[in-house]
């Protein structure tokens, strides 16, 4: 009974943190296309269609996503490597 109670207890601690970190990256997904809708509507001097902007604004909420997701992967490394021909 121990055994269930703290099994269920570690399920649903797990699934509630890992919704609140897929909210929290989607949250920050949404205000990043904000950011760029509101510079793109306020900043320049001609200004642009309302569908452009909205476009451009969810370019770069995809686009960041996209290197989010991607990023976590790429790991640069300072060790040396050893070649062939070095002893």
């Amino acid at each position: 009974m121990i055994i269930k109670k703290y099994l269920y207890y570690n399920i649903m601690t797990n699934l509630i943190q890992t919704n609140i970190t897929k909210l929290q990256k989607i949250t920050k997904y949404i205000l990043m296309g904000l950011i760029v809708v509101v510079a793109l509507k306020y900043i320049p001097e001609n200004q642009i269609n309302n569908k452009e902007i909205i476009m451009i604004g969810a370019t770069s909420s995809i686009s960041y996503a996209i290197l989010d997701m991607i990023s976590p992967a790429i790991r640069i490394s300072n060790e040396k490597v050893k070649t062939a021909n070095s002893c």
